[in-house]
Order: structure tokens, then sequence, then C-alpha cells
């Protein structure tokens, strides 16, 4: 086989391929074959028919598209491997030549991976995020836990952002009573207009018991096309003004509601808790920032291919946001920004595939491997995170080699950024053995993680690496949900390597 190689530009290259006609040759007797065990003809047992035969019933030409249909793909990837290219992509075939008793020449132009000299990154100096919890933050959440409980009053005053009312509501449109915008005996929570921007909390604020109130809104989309955008004039009965009564955080209020007997108790693992996700998002922070901070040293031509098999997964965790939603994916995006969210999530997309690049340049610099005991605390940690057993996790990614790849570029980017942080100056931060304890008992555990040959009862799907909330029967710890902007994990990409 002959090659050649040229650089069509940043991100694509062209192959000239020659095969020897002795391998052609080859290939179009063992089309033959599997032609020979589906064709029937009269006379003669299937896989026994002879190539000439065969050739006189379905025409030459047809079985030579065989052997190409299936060895040209064959010796692309031997040719891709002859010359060692990280591809990116499905390539494009142009064919010259291929026919019996004759060399076979084509040509095939991919994407690839672009060569990148890693960056000098030990003069980085980056400050640790925020990692302590703040006495404020720890109120804060026992005071969700109170608002969770608490009670409506009859309150004897005017009503204020937060109360709810009891109201009847009466909107007409051209003298016309829309039912879609009227109701009676509502109880409506009324909320800061300054942020909800909204009309009727705007005139609510105010009114007390048995005031009627005026006013002219337009409506929303969720009024469906008919009634959206249209001007409604509103009437509107304040029956009632509640406001919220919150209960004391006593002993007794904790054993009633919680999983804990004393308030002192469920203040203390509160604190843990939350303690613990402060940290683990910080140290997630940390690696992301310190990956922004090394990539943006290299000028990186990003593959289309990459970036559009990235956008891709983007848009897919886009729609089962949207269906958790109830909504369209259209619906969705211009909740979220609409046509802008677009150019977000290509922009987002590239600065990702761009990261993945420079960390595996960085990880081969290095030397890294990834050896076994590395996948299999990779697998306990997504086992801990997804809520499931290592054994699961096991089966799901050894079922498909693409799986595996993709988990072996993940556990090697993850060791890459551990390579990073060794070498840049980190600012602050929790004490080295907080810092080192989960990580260390993370591994130990994995070493010790049976991981049994046991059919998963459904496919979990590696995601991006996020910190846990507190248990469900203590006060949660907010946090926004995670971008799908790990530089680590998820590699889909054609080419990725680890």
């Amino acid at each position: 086989m002959e090659i050649s190689v040229e650089r069509v530009d940043d991100t694509k290259v062209k192959l000239e391929v020659t095969v020897e006609a002795d391998r052609v040759e080859q290939a179009i007797n063992e089309a033959a074959k599997r032609l020979a065990n589906e064709v029937k003809i009269p006379g003669f047992r299937p896989g026994r028919v002879p190539r000439r035969v065969l050739e006189s019933r379905i025409g030459s030409d047809a079985l030579v598209q065989e052997a190409a249909r299936e060895a040209l793909p064959q010796f692309y990837q031997e040719a891709v491997q002859s010359e060692d290219l990280h591809v990116a992509g499905q390539p494009e075939l142009d064919v010259d030549t291929f026919q019996s008793g004759e060399e076979a020449k084509f040509s095939a132009t991919v994407e690839v991976v672009p060569d990148i000299e890693p960056p000098a990154v030990d003069d980085i100096e980056v400050d640790h995020p925020d990692w302590e919890v703040t006495e404020q933050e720890v109120q804060q959440q026992l005071l969700t836990l109170r608002e969770r409980f608490a009670s409506l009053e009859t309150a004897d005053r005017p009503a204020e952002a937060g109360d709810a009312v009891l109201v009847t509501i009466v909107g007409e449109r051209d003298g016309e009573r829309v039912d879609e915008a009227s109701g009676e005996d509502l109880l409506y929570e009324i909320s800061d207009p300054n942020e909800s921007d909204s009309e009727v909390d705007r005139n609510l604020i105010g009114a007390e018991a048995g005031e009627t109130i005026t006013f002219t809104d337009t409506l929303g989309e969720d009024f469906g096309e008919e009634l959206a955008g249209a001007e409604v004039d509103f009437t509107v009965t304040v029956h009632e003004v509640k406001e919220r009564s919150l209960p004391e955080l006593t002993d007794d209020f904790v054993d009633e509601n919680t999983e804990f007997d004393t308030a002192e108790q469920l203040e203390a693992e509160l604190r843990r808790q939350m303690a613990e996700h402060k940290r683990s998002e910080a140290a997630a922070e940390l690696r992301n920032t310190v990956v922004e901070q090394v990539s943006d040293r290299v000028e990186v031509t990003v593959p289309d291919t990459m970036a559009q098999e990235e956008l891709r997964y983007r848009l897919e965790r886009l729609q089962s946001d949207a269906q958790r939603s109830g909504m369209s994916l259209d619906q969705y995006l211009q909740s979220a920004g609409g046509e802008d969210i677009f150019t977000q999530l290509d922009q987002q997309a590239r600065a990702t595939v761009k990261a993945q690049i420079v960390l595996d340049a960085i990880g081969h610099e290095a030397g890294i491997e990834v050896t076994r005991d590395d996948l299999e605390s990779e697998i306990f940690r997504q086992a801990e995170r997804l809520g499931q057993d290592p054994s699961e996790i096991a089966e799901y990614m050894s079922a498909e080699p693409e799986r595996l790849q993709a988990l072996a570029s993940d556990t090697f980017r993850r060791k890459a950024i551990d390579h990073l942080l060794e070498r840049v100056t980190v600012r602050g931060g929790p004490p080295a053995e907080e810092d080192d304890q989960g990580e260390g008992a993370l591994r130990a555990a994995a070493q010790a993680a049976a991981l049994a040959e046991s059919e998963p009862e459904s496919e979990p799907e590696p995601e991006s690496e996020d910190s846990e909330a507190p248990d469900a029967e203590a006060p949660e710890a907010e946090a926004d949900e995670a971008e799908a902007d790990d530089p680590e994990s998820r590699d889909r990409s054609a080419g990725a390597e680890g």
C-alpha cells in the first residue's frame, strides 16, 4: 500500500492511497463468497456458486461494487493507522479505480485533531474558589426548611410581597369574559414585581381585604396562540390577605418533621453536608478555572466535526430538560434566550473541545497512562454520583468499545488536570488533609469494589463532574444545574484518545 498525505487546512488532510492488485482481487473473491451464500442459483447449493457463474447472474460490476463497499473502509483505516492520524470524523471517499486485475486508487479527505505544542503552565497562579460555609448560608437553609412547613394566617393589613391573597379574578377582552383568564376564590401568592415584572403582583401589593382593583395586562404565551399577546382588562376582588407563619426551630419540630431528634443535631448535619457540598463545588470550579487559563494560552482551530458533535450533545441535554419542564425544545430555547442561545451553545461547545485537545496534548507530553485501577476508580466515581452499583456502570461501559474508549479518555483528562494542579500555584483553599481525604477514600473504595458481571436495569450516562446536594431529609443546599461544559467528561468525538 502506498500512501501520501496532503494538508488541506489546519484541521483537514487528504490521503491518496494505492492498494496492490492482488489485495483488490482478494477483496473481490471474498465478496463473491459472501454473495454466494445469499444469491439463489438453480443447481448450486448456497455458498458453492463459482465466481464466474455469480458474475454472469448479477454482473461483474455489482460484484466489484460489493467488494469495494467492504474493502475500501478497511483500506482507509489501514492508511490512517499507518500514518498515525488522529481523525475527528468520517472521511469523504473518492474512488479513482477499483477493478479486477488492477491497483485500487482512492482519496480520502477527513478532519483531524490538530497537533499543538502544550503551553508553559508553571507561572500560572489562581485563587482557590470560596470553600467555607458562612453562618448566613446555614441560617438561610434553616429558614428554607421552616418555610416548607409555613402555615397561612389571616392578616388585617395591606398585602405585601410574599403574602397569599384569596381573590376572584375576571378578565375581559372587548367587553367579553375571557374564561382562561378568570377564576373564583383563587389563592394567589404575591411575588416581588421588581423580580416577576407582573402587573398582577404590582397591583395587588397594598390591596386590602374587600377591595376591588382594575388594571390592563397583556397575556403571555402560556395562554395559547389565540390569546397570547392579547390586551385584557382585569377586575380583581380581594377577599382575604394571608401571611406566612413560620414554625420555630424547636426540638419537637425537628423530631416530627426530619430524621433528626434535636435542632442541634439537624444543624450539625446541615453544616457538614453544606461544607462537603461547597468544598466539592469549589474543587470542581478550581479545576475548570485552571483548564480555562491553560487553554487560553494556546491557539487551536477546532475541527467542525468535533464541535458539531459536542453541540448535538448539548441540544440533547436541553431536549431532556425541556421534556421534564413539559415544554417543546423551541419553547424551552425561547425561554432560555431565544436565538442567542444557539450562539452561546456553539461557543461553549468549541471551548470544551479546545480544552479537551489541550488536555490531551498536556497528558501525552507528561507521559500519563490510564491503568486498570484508574478505570475502576472512575467507574466507582460515576457510580457514586449516579447512585448506582459499580457493577452496573462497569457492565454498561463494557457493552460497547466506544464506551470504554470514552471512559479511558475521561480518566486520561482527569489525570491531566491533576497533573496541572500539581504544577500551577493555587492561593488559598482548604487544608491539604481535608482536600485529599475524599479522593483517598474514593480510591480505596474503588479498589475494594467487586465489579460483578450483571445486566444493568437502566443505561447510566456518564455526565460532567457535579457535587452532590445534601440528603433529601435534611434541608438542601441549593446549587445551579451544572453546565455541560466539563472538558474532562463525555468524550463523544470520533478521534478521542486516552
